[in-house]
């Protein structure tokens, strides 16, 4: 017990959000709580609002899994997915970089290089928890919703820049949480 001391806080949740950037707008506020800061609330007004994880997915490990659960959401203007370093947190177009599933509408949305949308994605609505599997091997990105596989979702996702678990909101009171599998 005494050398666990020694290191401070011992997390057990790899995945937590990162405190936004100062350059955040203005409107665009948010709070983070949770044990691992873990749970992602917008509580400034309408308006796309987006984070990462603190955690680079590691391109070592085939396979990444996380669970985000739905906390509160008025319209399901929700996003969630994975995105690059270079992921622009101010955005109102959430079409400039990542790979997501939009839960309203079951859309699926990319930036570049694919600049992908397709609401015909097999996906159906999303009710409360969706495991999100990124395959850095083969590069691939699958949703599992509710407990039902829903199968590849997105195929040769570039790894040459870090990715990251990112989401996405735009109503104001919109909560998630985001954990291991």
């Amino acid at each position: 017990m005494e050398i666990i001391k020694k290191f401070g806080n011992v997390y057990t949740n790899k995945y937590s959000f990162k405190e936004c950037p100062t350059y955040i707008s203005k409107e665009r506020k948010y709070k983070l709580s949770g044990k691992y800061n873990n749970i992602l609330t917008k509580t400034g007004t309408d308006n796309w609002m987006g984070t990462i994880c603190n955690k680079e997915l590691d391109k070592l490990i085939d396979e990444h899994k996380w669970k985000i659960k739905i906390l509160n959401s008025k319209k399901k203007f929700v996003m969630v997915g994975v995105a690059p370093i270079d992921f622009d947190i101010n955005s109102s177009n959430h079409n400039t970089c990542g790979w997501y599933l939009h839960c309203w509408g079951s859309y699926l949305e990319s930036g570049p290089p694919h600049r992908y949308k397709a609401k015909n994605s097999g996906l159906s609505e999303v009710d409360d928890e969706i495991i999100v599997v990124m395959n850095m091997h083969k590069r691939t990105l699958k949703f599992i919703i509710n407990n039902e596989d829903k199968g590849t979702s997105f195929k040769d996702i570039p790894i040459d820049k870090p990715l990251y678990p990112a989401v996405l909101l735009c109503d104001q009171n919109d909560s998630i949480e985001i954990t291991e599998c």
